[in-house]
């Protein structure tokens, strides 16, 4: 599947998920963690704004990010 096709459908699934939480008056919001390239997903009240949820955690992400980076310097050292 291209980034097109996967951006694509992503959104047809955000529409439909929208349409299926519409009367809790709640949206999704797909976001791409940038250091690890991998979506999320945010659960946003329509009326305030606020995020409600993320799904997985974004704190989660950025410590998974951050261990890999840290192991990455632990292998690329030459000895």
């Amino acid at each position: 599947m291209t980034d097109v096709q996967m951006k694509e459908k992503l959104t047809e699934t955000t529409e439909a998920m929208n349409k299926f939480i519409g009367p809790m008056h709640a949206s999704l919001k797909f976001e791409l963690h940038e250091d690890l390239n991998e979506y999320y997903v945010t659960v946003v009240d329509d009326a305030t704004g606020n995020v409600l949820r993320e799904i997985p955690p974004k704190k989660m992400l950025d410590m998974y990010a951050a261990m890999v980076e840290n192991m990455a310097l632990f292998v690329d050292r030459k000895v």
